[in-house]
Parts: C-alpha cells; structure tokens; sequence
C-alpha cells in the first residue's frame, strides 16, 4: 500500500475545499486513498472519507468508470502523464458538465508504480464567456457557426484578428481551453442536442457536427463522453 507523504498531505490539504477542482489519489488496484469534498460531490457521497477504500465502479455509472480505470492503466503501465484530457461529465444535479483531467503516476522507493494523482477542473465558465473579449468572441462565433471538419485553428485566428499564437495564449487564459479543444466542445454539444432532440440517424448527425464518417464520431463521442452515441441515446 502507497503512503501519501508530507509533500502530497500538503497538496491535499490545500485541495480540500478548492471549488470546482476533483481531486483523488488511488492505488495502483485503482482503490482511493484521498479525495476531496468536490470529488466527493461528484461522486454522490456525503464526503470525502466514503470514497476512500472503494474504486470508480463503486462510485461511478460504468461506462465512466470503465474510461477512468482505461485512462489510469494507460498511464500506470506507460509511465506518460494525461494532460488537459477534455472530458465530458454530468454533474449530480444532472447538468452537463465539461472538465479538463490531468493525471500523473506515483512511483515508490523501489522505482514502480504505486498509483495515481488525479486532477480535474470543472470548466463552469461556459464558452459564451468570451463576449466582453471581442476577438475571441468572434472566434467563439464562427467556430459556433462553422462545425464543418475542415475548420482549423487558423481559421478562428483570422477571425478574431489574432495569430495562431495569440489566440492559443487568450483562449486558454479566458476559457481555460485550446482552439482545438473549443471546437471540439462545440461539436460535441451539438451532437448532444441533437440526439436529445431528434430521431435523425447518427449518421446524419455525425456529419452535420463535423465528422468524416460515423466511425470516427463514434470513437470521438466513445472516448469524451464515455458511452456510444446509441448509448447515449438510448438512456
């Protein structure tokens, strides 16, 4: 069993009750050993102290729990870091909710891996938060409006009046996201709407958000929001 350190006891107290960032810490079985209140929140308990012990299929729906165990593994046996994963969640009042998920392995004095640090910041700050920036909101505009496959982060610099450069650095000071990451939001709430609204074959949904076939929407939606596109549907 991993035992968390002054250093990340440290990082855990500061964490405790930081608003809108879930923090956890697991085992390398996946079992947490330290979480925070807004984890706890997310998880549907009444704090902190009834996560520990249990694993993401205790607490979770299963095709999330299934995404967190695959991402946890990934890093685990790779040694890599996950970094501003954007990733979709619905909150326990049963809105949506858009995160970007960090992950780092911890290693143990014997050089193997011991477990996880998990962190995600819930990105509450929604897309139309751009407006009273007017360069970015015209970005913001003609991603909205242009969900076509062949948009690129060179498109919404020249729409902002910006560089490529400049719109990365005031994107992600503003909205806390990369270009990349907004049209990929973007596509992917408008997906959700129309699955939500319609009967329209997924398909046809697929590709009025921006995808070159089916397949790679449903990899797409698969990967962010943890569930088929039929799935989703169907629930």
């Amino acid at each position: 069993m991993w035992n968390v350190d002054r250093s990340l006891r440290a990082v855990t107290d500061v964490l405790a009750t930081t608003p809108h960032v879930m923090f956890c810490v697991k085992d390398a079985e996946g079992r947490y050993l330290a979480a925070n209140r807004a984890f706890a929140e997310r998880a549907g308990v009444a704090g902190p102290g009834d996560v520990i012990g249990h694993t993401a299929h205790d607490l979770f729906p299963a095709e999330l729990a299934d995404r967190y165990v695959a991402q946890d593994r990934e890093v685990l046996t790779s040694g890599h870091s996950l970094t501003n994963e954007l990733e979709f969640i619905t909150r326990p009042d049963g809105t949506i909710g858009w995160y970007l998920t960090s992950k780092s392995r911890l290693v143990g004095d014997d050089g193997e891996p011991d477990g996880i640090v998990s962190v995600s910041v819930d990105l509450r700050t929604p897309a139309d938060a751009a407006a009273p920036h007017e360069g970015l909101s015209r970005a913001v505009e003609y991603a909205r409006r242009h969900l076509d496959a062949s948009t690129t982060v060179g498109d919404l610099a020249a729409a902002a009046e910006m560089t490529v450069t400049q719109l990365e650095r005031s994107m992600s000071r503003v909205l806390g996201l990369s270009p990349k990451q907004l049209v990929l939001r973007l596509r992917l709430e408008q997906a959700l709407a129309e699955l939500d609204a319609t009967d329209d074959p997924i398909a046809d949904i697929a590709h009025r958000c921006g995808y070159y076939d089916q397949s790679a929407f449903n990899r797409h939606f698969q990967r962010v929001v943890g569930m088929s596109p039929g799935a989703y549907r169907r629930r």
